[in-house]
């Protein structure tokens, strides 16, 4: 018999639910202990990937594959984990930091926020957008509430050893 394991952090200590799920005690994830494992060709797994690296949304990967809608949902799932799990944890060497403000452009808006007032970059009413490029090739992107927190530090309070360019 094999031992139930936590899918997220491989933890080994469990809390059982009263709903049947368990509980991971390090992590605090929930899950079903006896899910079905997903039976997939790899003919099957690269057209999946491929659709939801194209963006293709799951209905239409269901559509163009031909599979049932859990099996699509709980693949893309799986993907997005080991996509997840990809983050580089600290950079390191010379890294450039940039933040930038992503939003519809003013031509489209309507005449009563046209007429407010068009502003550029801190005063804007775009969503900022804070990101880190490793000069290894490493790239992270995050959207940010506050570009003050970002360049004030709080993101990066004491950090030895990285060149900032900016």
């Amino acid at each position: 018999m094999t031992k139930i394991t936590c899918p997220k952090c491989d933890g080994k200590k469990l809390y059982k639910m009263s709903t049947g799920r368990r509980q991971c005690a390090q992590c605090k994830y929930d899950f079903f202990p006896h899910a079905l494992p997903l039976r997939l060709t790899r003919r099957e797994w690269r057209e999946i990937i491929h659709l939801f690296l194209m963006g293709q949304s799951s209905n239409s990967i269901v559509e163009q594959t031909g599979l049932d809608k859990k099996r699509v949902l709980r693949a893309l799932l799986k993907i997005r984990m080991v996509l997840a799990k990809d983050i580089p944890d600290i950079f390191s060497g010379t890294v450039e930091v940039d933040e930038t403000y992503l939003g519809g452009a003013w031509k489209n808006k309507r005449k009563v926020v046209r007429d407010i007032g068009t502003k550029r970059g801190r005063g804007t009413s775009k969503q900022p957008v804070f990101g880190i490029l490793c000069r290894n090739g490493q790239v992270w992107a995050e959207i940010v509430e506050n570009v003050d927190d970002v360049t004030g530090g709080i993101i990066f309070p004491n950090c030895g050893g990285i060149i900032f360019h900016t």
